[in-house]
């Protein structure tokens, strides 16, 4: 993502930053972050920027909202205090950070000893202060040269041989206009030497260069974060901003500088480019497009490996004799091609026609095999034939002829509630239950099937809805008079949490990802993201950017979108908005839903359609996958979905009862 920093008085450069993090996989995102924070108003301005990225290498549950943690102390602290200096205000900041992390260890929590990499600096004007902790960099590129400035500042090198002297022995200093910082974790490090960045910095452009750095580390890490500061003239700081996707509602944050590269042009005029050079300007202009569609149509493996092959190739592109040999070799099967067409025409009748039914036989048996292969696919796609004896309490008067339609023959319980349930929710091997009528929780063992009931002493109204937040191991209820209340199995323990809900909201549903609550308010037509903080969530955030009516809506699931279910359609939104290219197909029968499920990193979205005793399970991209056919489903209040052990439970009455999928 591209930020600029605030307006500076005249005579100062202004900073443009570009920050990415990169993250393949989901379960590693509470474990690093990468943040850029500017004055919200006129009296923080002075203050600049404040900016950073964590990194923790203990993937531990304890360790999993550090990272969110320091990230909120750091800003609040550097912006309490308008008035005060801005390496004043960085320090203070720091020492936050430090009092949380020793706050922590006095509770135990200590798996981020030692596996902590950070650094964070401030930019106010052309002053820079910054600091870092474990395995990170911090280069300097001044004048055709680099500098990495964090290994000086640690190992204390005479002034003298530094480019910024005022850095040696403390993390403060002055920047200058051409001036570029690069701040990365190690890995930038295990793919780049100093020299090739160096060499890559001065080849690249501005806007092409954290593209490159991007694309080499998503190739080669699982966890990494870098931020690019340029200092320049006002005139130029005027960077477009590309906002990346989201992955079930959360940004992740990155800059795409593939998207609008400048032309480049010869002043010298067609013809006179040197060898390889064409090849050169046309893999730049046109890769963008190929690397922005990639992930719609490559498997992920292959995707790793032409990101690799991808990387290696852009950081040759300034080496001449690579390209020259690229474009030779192209020029050589060119001339082969040309000299094998003129050969053939070159041929006798007899010949010719001997080389053609060659080549016509070919033709043929290819053909031949890939209408074996379409036709075996084809058949094996087509939907199973349904049993012709279906138990008659299992025989639906609608249809077990529609899309994909499966009769639910055994459904089995699990346990009995000591009262009705109307909501429940899965984490980890228990099921949690709420009846909505008191302040109790039961749990569900879901391999011995014992129950336990769980009961808040804290003031609140009765529970209403219920959300699982399995990377911090805790459940998230909402109150009937608007209250978040957090149960901690582990311990029993129920904490009361801050949250500013609008005044008249109408929470239909809510739903966790990652450190992140979403309420679904139907009075407002709207779904507000709520992020962790301390002592419980900060300032919502109007997901929805375009807003429609909801007094209709039914609930919200979230996994690579955010699915909002109404009563007879879903709309998949990313990052706020529909996603155009997605949309779920209707059955022969009509849909009526009541509840829609689906968690990250899950297969399927699935709906509950009691109105028609079914249970609907589609791909993400909105074909029907399978429907679930039983009676006694028109009684379910609520449902939850195991994958990984193929399970669908449901609450019906004061039972939990499950059965089996393929």
């Amino acid at each position: 993502m591209t930020h600029l920093s605030k307006k500076r008085k005249n005579g100062y450069p202004k900073g443009v930053f570009r920050d990415v993090f990169i993250c393949s996989k989901q379960e590693l995102s509470p474990f690093g972050t990468v943040f850029t924070f500017s004055a919200d108003n006129i009296e923080e301005q002075k203050l600049g920027t404040i900016f950073g990225i964590i990194k923790i290498d203990d993937h531990s549950e304890n360790s999993s909202y550090v990272a969110n943690l320091l990230t909120s102390v750091i800003k609040k602290e550097y912006f309490s205090k308008p008035h005060r200096p801005a390496e004043e205000s960085f320090e203070a900041s720091l020492r936050k950070a430090n009092l949380a992390l020793a706050e922590l260890a006095r509770h135990g929590s200590l798996g981020w000893s030692g596996k902590l990499n950070f650094t964070s600096g401030a930019l106010e004007r052309n002053n820079l202060h910054f600091a870092c902790l474990g395995k990170v960099s911090v280069y300097l590129l001044r004048g055709g040269q680099i500098a990495e400035i964090s290994r000086d500042l640690e190992e204390g090198l005479d002034a003298e041989t530094h480019p910024l002297k005022t850095f040696s022995n403390i993390s403060s200093g002055k920047l200058e206009k051409g001036d570029k910082l690069i701040l990365t974790t190690y890995d930038l490090s295990e793919i780049f030497s100093k020299e090739e960045l160096r060499q890559n910095a001065a080849h690249f452009s501005r806007e092409e260069f954290p593209g490159l750095l991007e694309m080499s580390l998503r190739a080669n890490s699982e966890l990494a974060g870098i931020i690019v500061i340029d200092l320049v003239d006002e005139s130029e700081a005027k960077p477009a901003i590309v906002e990346a996707p989201l992955i079930g509602g959360e940004k992740i944050r990155k800059i795409d500088s593939f998207v609008g590269f400048p032309e480049e042009e010869s002043s010298a005029g067609p013809g006179a480019l040197a060898p390889g050079e064409e090849f050169r300007l046309t893999f730049r202009q046109k890769f963008p497009t190929l690397l922005k569609n990639l992930p719609a149509y490559v498997s992920d493996k292959a995707k790793r490996l032409f990101l690799k092959l991808a990387s290696f190739f852009q950081r040759s592109l300034y080496r001449e004799k690579t390209l020259s040999a690229i474009y030779s070799s192209g020029r050589k099967i060119g001339r082969g091609l040309a000299g094998a067409k003129n050969k053939f025409h070159s041929l006798e009748p007899a010949k010719k026609k001997a080389v053609l039914g060659i080549l016509g036989g070919v033709a043929a048996i290819a053909a031949v095999a890939l209408i074996v292969f379409w036709t075996k696919g084809k058949k094996a796609a087509e939907p199973a034939p349904q049993p012709g004896n279906v138990p008659a309490e299992t025989q639906l008067p609608l249809a077990l002829d529609d899309i994909e339609a499966r009769a639910v023959e055994n459904i089995e319980e699990v346990a009995s509630l000591p009262q009705e349930g109307n909501r429940f929710a899965i984490l980890g091997e228990s099921l949690y239950a709420i009846s909505g009528k008191d302040r109790i929780v039961t749990k569900i063992n879901l391999d011995s099937k014992a129950t336990e009931e769980i009961k808040s002493s804290l003031s609140s109204g009765n529970f209403g809805l219920i959300s699982a937040m399995p990377h911090l191991k805790a459940l998230f209820i909402l109150t009937e008079d608007k209250k978040v209340i957090a149960l901690t199995p582990i311990n029993k323990n129920f904490q009361d949490n801050t949250i500013s809900l609008p005044a008249n909201t109408r929470a239909r549903d809510i739903k966790s990802y990652l450190t992140y609550l979403y309420i679904l308010d139907i009075a407002n037509n709207q779904v507000y993201r709520y992020p962790r903080a301390e002592g419980g969530f900060g300032e919502g955030q109007a997901w929805l950017r375009s807003v429609s009516d909801l007094k209709n809506a039914k609930g919200i699931a979230i996994n690579d979108d955010l699915y909002l279910a109404e009563n007879e359609k879903i709309t998949p939104y990313l990052q706020g908005k529909k996603d155009e290219k997605i949309n779920f197909d209707s059955s022969q029968t009509p849909l009526s839903i009541d509840i829609i499920y689906s968690e990250p990193e899950m297969e399927f979205v699935y709906v509950l359609d009691s109105k028609n005793r079914r249970i609907v399970r589609y791909t993400k991209d909105g074909k029907i996958s399978a429907q679930y056919l039983n009676e006694s489903i028109s009684e379910v209040k609520d449902f939850a979905v195991d994958e990984k052990n193929k399970t669908i439970y449901l609450l019906q009455g004061n039972e939990i009862k499950k059965f089996s999928i393929e």
